[in-house]
This record gives structure tokens, sequence and C-alpha cells, in this order.
């Protein structure tokens, strides 16, 4: 009994193995591909057309419990051999290409009612022509991009149509997924070699000399990067891959290393800022809490020693007594005149204060900086300036007569001053930017 089961074992070990010799045969002779499941024959159902341009109809269907993309000729060239070879071209084109941001083509066959069609993966999500999202998640995305065309090009792809709309960006997590190979090329194959791609996004040497280029690609790329992420820090980029192609980025390496260094520098500035802002918060902790400290202390009187210090006065007072004519006089507050003039000097103090921060601020420029790096640089020396000034510099310069709780209120009235004037709008400001 069991030299039989291991002879039934052996038996189907065999055949299996014949099966894939003669699939893998049949795919090298005639390019038809049979997906690894067992049920290649089985038919579609649950058909549904989903779009229509151009001379090819995306149809989505079931079968295996899951659904597929096919993608058929248009009823119009569905019989012309030219179209039949267009199709069967990027199907080996696409046969060895498997990479996590390339939708996969998993092989082509006979449908009825639609003929020869293509057999795609179903990408669950919406084009990046549809998309909206944060300049965080579009700068993910970008290199998402750029990392399936790097594949594709180290494969001698040139996609050559290049566009949001065949870009896909799935509902769960965001992940890119280029598709639409119909008008790429490659070296191997010499048919549609004249000019193609999308208006707005087609580099002009493709409609000129009909030169196939991965750098035709890269002019595509610019034209997305402007719809995605237009304006700084990424201008400068832009405008390099729409360049003449002599003066465009050589391949997708260089244009990713450029743009990650533009990111990150970005980056970088708005980090220095927050960091600024944090320390000039911490530090006016530290030196504002000993002097709030101290002025608790200086009206903390014991009860004993006040009421003795009282009983004191009232018999200095019963055995000198003061002369009739200053009674009027001492009927007012001794310390009222005191009191009002270091008043009045704190205000002066915070009104010299004010003026020196907004020359401070004047004079860094940062209203007219247009690089973001630069203004970043310009607040973040700002901001150390102007804590120094309010914290260190400014009360050396203060009046003996100044309390230290009248201290703590003019560092506290200037701190105040420039977080609601300059930190927080600026902050605003970046923080909008991305």
């Amino acid at each position: 009994m069991i030299l039989f089961k291991k002879e039934i074992k052996f038996e189907k070990i065999v055949w299996v193995s014949i099966k894939c010799c003669i699939f893998a045969c049949m795919e090298q002779v005639s390019g038809f591909y049979f997906p690894p499941s067992e049920t290649t024959s089985a038919q579609f159902s649950n058909m549904t057309e989903i779009s229509a341009s151009g001379f090819n109809i995306l149809i989505r269907a079931k079968r295996d419990g899951r659904w597929w993309i096919l993608k058929a000729l248009a009823p119009a060239v569905r019989n012309s051999e030219v179209y039949q070879s267009l199709l069967q071209k990027e199907f080996d084109i696409m046969k060895h290409v498997q990479h996590p941001g390339v939708a996969e083509v998993m092989g082509i066959e006979e449908v009825d009612g639609y003929g020869k069609c293509l057999v795609m993966e179903w990408i669950d999500g919406i084009t990046l022509e549809h998309w909206s999202g944060r300049k965080t998640e579009g700068e993910d995305i970008f290199l998402q991009l750029l990392d399936a065309v790097h594949y594709i090009h180290a494969k001698q792809i040139v996609h050559r149509d290049l566009k949001p709309s065949n870009i896909m960006i799935t509902h769960n997590g965001n992940h890119v997924k280029l598709i639409d190979f119909g008008l790429s090329d490659t070296d191997d194959f010499a048919i549609l070699k004249q000019p193609a791609g999308t208006p707005g996004y087609i580099s002009p040497e493709q409609i000129i000399s009909r030169q196939a280029d991965i750098r035709n690609d890269i002019f595509s790329i610019g034209c997305i990067l402007e719809k995605i992420l237009p304006g700084k820090p990424y201008t400068a980029i832009i405008k390099r891959c729409k360049a003449p192609i002599a003066q465009r980025y050589a391949n997708v390496d260089e244009l990713k290393a450029d743009f990650m260094a533009h990111r990150n520098r970005h980056l970088s500035g708005i980090k220095r800022i927050a960091i600024a802002v944090l320390t000039c918060i911490i530090l006016f902790g530290f030196i504002s809490y000993p002097l709030l400290h101290q002025q608790e202390k200086s009206i903390s009187i014991p009860p004993a020693h006040h009421e003795a210090k009282k009983d004191t006065v009232i018999r200095q007072q019963a055995k000198n007594p003061a002369p009739l004519s200053e009674s009027k006089h001492s009927q007012q507050p001794t310390a009222a005149a005191p009191s009002s003039a270091s008043h009045l000097q704190s205000a002066e103090l915070i009104s010299k204060g004010k003026k020196t921060i907004d020359k401070m601020w004047k004079e860094s420029g940062i209203d007219t900086i247009q690089s973001v790096v630069k203004k970043s640089e310009a607040y973040f020396q700002f901001v150390n300036k102007s804590n120094e000034f309010i914290t260190t510099t400014y009360p050396q310069t203060f009046s003996r007569d100044i309390a230290g709780s009248k201290k703590t209120d003019i560092i506290y009235e200037l701190s105040s001053y420039t977080t609601e004037r300059y930190v927080k709008p600026t902050l605003s400001r970046f923080q909008s930017s991305r």
C-alpha cells in the first residue's frame, strides 16, 4: 500500500514537470502566456466595459474569485493586423516586467466577444489625474513614480506616454501603479516609431525627430511634477526636466538625487525654525521662572515680623509726632510717586524694546527673500538675535529702580509681542507652503 502511494506521487511529479516544460516552450514559440492558475481556460464573468479611448477598450471582469482588467481592441480595428501586432508587442514588452510600481500583465487570451485581450491585474484606486492630497503625500508619490520609471528604463523600455491618467494611485496606501504601455518602445521593435504621446506631456523631439530616448520620459516627468507639486522648491527641477534634450537630466537617478537634495533642504529649513522657536520658549521659561519666584518671595512677609514692624512704626510716631504742617502730606502714600515712576519707566522700556525688535525684523529682510531655504535661515537668525536681546542684552540696560517683578513683566511683554507679531504668522506661512 505504501509503495502504491509512492508510485502515484512520483507519477504526479513527472506529469506536472512535463506540463511546465510544454507551457514554457509554447510561451517561447508563440508568446502566449499561461497564468499560474490551473483554470486558465475558465471563462470570464461579470464583464463590464469601464472605459474606451483611442483604439482600446478596458473591461472589468471576474475569474477565479478575483477581478481582472481586460484590454481589448476597439471594434473598428479589432481585425487589423497592425493593431493586433501592437497589442502583441505590448504583451511581449510587459511579460518580463515585475515591479510593485508597474501594473502586471498576466497573459494574452482570446475572449468571447472581444477577440485577443491583454489580461492585467485589477487596481483598486484612482488615477493621478483625479488625485488630490497633501504636499508630503505628493512627494512620496513622485518618488514612487521615479522608482518605477527607473526600473523600466533599466529594462531598456521607454514608456513614451507618461501622464497623470496613466498613473494609478491605490486606495490602500497611496501606492503608485504605472499603466498603459501601448505606446512604449524598445530597441527590439521596429513598429510604432512614428510620433506618439499626449499633448502637454510629449517631448518636442518625439514630434520633430521621432527620437525614442529615456529623456523623452524625463520631459513627461517634469510636466507631471509641475502638476502635483507646482512652484517652490521644485521650480528649478521642473525647468531642467523640460529643457532641450541636451540640457535635460540624463537619467532618472540624476533627477532623483536633485529632487531629494531640494526636499531635504526644504525640510531642514522647517526643522530649524521649529527648533529655534522651541529654544526661545525654553529659554524664556528658564529666565522668567526665577524672577517670578523671587517676586513671590518679596511679597510674602511672615505675619509675626509684619506685625512687629508695624508696632515699631506706631511707637516711633507716638514718641516723635510729625509737624502739623506735614500732616497733609503724610496722608498721601509715600510709595505712590516711586511706583508711578517705575510704571512709566517700564512702559517706556517696553516701547523701546518693541521698536528694536521691529528694526531687527526689517534688517533680516525675511519678507523680501524668495528662497525657502534662505528665508528659513534668516528667520532662524532673527529668532536667536531677538531672544538674546529680550532675555539678556536688554535687561542689562534696565535702571536699578526697576524691581524684579517689573523686569519680568517687560521680558514677558516683549516675548509675547515677538511671538504674536512675527513668530506665529511666519510659521503659519511656512506650514501653508507645504
